[in-house]
């Protein structure tokens, strides 16, 4: 089981955390196609997937997860 927190740091910012350690972001963007809706992006240091779009921000846990795990250069 992994252990991910994520830390508030604006309305607009938090950063992810795995055993303690800083591992990442994940920003809410405004949708300019779609006004008045957002969607999130995460981003971990390191990580030549780049960022992944989130659309739902009840899925941010389980797709930053899965980003942890399968982490090509931590695995």
């Amino acid at each position: 089981m992994t252990d991910i927190a994520f830390k508030r740091i604006t309305p607009e910012e938090s950063r992810v955390y795995f055993d303690g350690g800083f591992v990442g972001e994940v920003h809410r963007q405004d949708d300019i196609l779609n006004p008045g809706s957002h969607f999130y992006v995460a981003h971990l240091d390191e990580d030549p997937r780049g960022p992944v779009r989130i659309h739902e921000r009840s899925r941010i846990r389980e797709v930053v997860t899965r980003l942890v795990v399968t982490h090509p250069l931590w695995n």
